[in-house]
């Protein structure tokens, strides 16, 4: 009786695990068609670039964008060390942050023509709602994941997300070509009509959350307390020198990219045609991202994290170097392909590649406030977008993108190294192990 109640007990863990991985996979596919409608470095800058023409206002709200998905985490964190479950932040998150969209398409749809700038605030107050929110999942969603999902299974459970959720948001892409193309109905409604789109997915993305199942855990503590947390942040950073370096590679990375916003622009700058190509972009965009799935998912579980993010690193180079060549007119079109493919490939392969470097690092107590550190710490960089557009506007923009490569090739040299902090801490693990009675 006792190997049969055994039997029993794995065989309901299995189903709960299967429950949950085909939840969250739900969440990761719904939002990723949702949000390749509502992309920020393709289909947000060519909306603002259409009905205002301003670089240093697409700036400005990839600025918002960054203040916002960084500043919220450390809350987010401290909320999950006094909650019994992580569930709840996620779903409430989610579904708030994500309602203004459809008040954005609302928006579009009656003003975009005669109240362009009322239009343009709405934008920016769905861009703060909306990453507030995402700065939130941006700790409960990786942490849940690790709690949830078992750790020999993860890299292929980010794999097969990625890959089915680029697939989706392939063919929401080519939809955004179609609407847009759409010549019988007014500019506004093509556009508000998207922006619909977007949001009816992203909410399918928050159903399929109801159906993950997660065993509530004892806290020492129910009140939430921000200061703490951020001691605890310092401490850790103080303490560990690997948690330190990933971080800074992470900053440098990300400061690279802060470029991308402006490929678009660019794009149509030096291809007249490309104005209707946007859905396209998004198509490379998310086949790229299904190659980073792809390869990404069997480099964590056969190599290591350290190697997924080597070639997310790798990536943003020849991101900067397509675009850096490709502007100076020698085989443009072909080139732009290639950069949206890379930039692609380095947005799937760098956040959750880096998610799952945490969570193979860190212990699963110092998880939330690992995974906040590096969101906290990249509010730093919140003025770089808006630092690139008036750059982007005051010199020959392939001398920005030749910067920020190089930026880039420096960050692929701090992250070389990170193999050797997985190194550390399975000796780590294995001295306390030998050490337990």
């Amino acid at each position: 009786m006792a190997i049969n109640a055994t039997l029993s007990s794995g065989s309901v863990k299995q189903q709960t695990v299967t429950r949950n991985t085909l939840a969250l996979i739900g969440d990761f596919f719904f939002f990723s068609i949702g949000f390749a409608f509502f992309d920020p470095l393709v289909v947000v800058p060519a909306f603002v670039n259409e009905f205002t023409g301003s670089e240093l206002l697409i700036g400005a709200l990839a600025a918002l964008r960054v203040l916002m998905v960084t500043v919220p985490q450390i809350w987010s964190a401290s909320m999950l060390e006094a909650q019994p479950r992580m569930k709840p932040l996620l779903m409430w998150s989610s579904f708030g942050g994500r309602l203004l969209v459809i008040v954005l398409a609302a928006a579009v749809l009656l003003w975009a023509e005669t109240q362009t700038w009322l239009v343009i605030l709405i934008l920016a107050l769905t861009v703060m709602v909306f990453y507030t929110s995402e700065g939130l999942n941006g700790v409960s969603w990786p942490a849940l994941v690790g709690k949830v999902i078992p750790e020999g299974f993860r890299g292929r459970f980010f794999g097969l997300g990625q890959f089915l959720s680029s697939i989706g948001a392939a063919a929401a892409g080519y939809v955004v070509n179609r609407v847009l193309a759409l010549q019988q109905i007014a500019r506004a409604d093509r556009w508000a009509l998207l922006f619909l789109c977007g949001f009816v997915a992203l909410m399918l993305s928050v159903v399929s959350m109801l159906f993950i199942r997660e065993k509530p855990v004892a806290r020492e503590s129910d009140k939430v307390d921000v200061r703490r947390s951020l001691k605890k942040m310092w401490q850790y950073l103080r303490e560990d020198c690997w948690l330190r370096r990933v971080i800074i590679a992470q900053l440098t990375m990300s400061t690279a990219s802060a470029v991308f916003v402006f490929l678009i622009v660019r794009v149509r700058q030096v291809v007249p045609e490309a104005g209707d190509m946007i859905g396209t972009f998004v198509v490379l965009q998310s086949v790229g991202s299904a190659v980073a799935a792809l390869v990404g998912g069997l480099l964590v579980d056969k190599v290591g994290s350290w190697a997924a993010i080597r070639a997310a690193s790798f990536a943003h180079i020849l991101v900067l170097l397509a675009a850096t060549v490709a502007g100076l007119g020698v085989g443009s079109l072909p080139l732009y392909f290639l950069a949206f493919f890379f930039m692609g490939f380095a947005g799937g392969a760098s956040w959750w590649s880096f998610s799952a470097f945490m969570l193979d690092f860190a212990s699963e107590e110092r998880r939330p406030i690992y995974l906040a550190a590096g969101g906290i710490l990249a509010s730093v960089t919140v003025l770089n977008p808006l630092i690139a557009g008036a750059l982007f506007e005051a010199l020959l923009p392939e001398v920005v993108f030749g910067g920020a490569g190089v930026l880039a090739v420096v960050g692929f040299v701090l992250v070389w190294k990170l193999r050797q902090a997985v190194t550390s801490a399975d000796a780590v693990t294995v001295a306390s192990g030998a050490a337990s009675p």
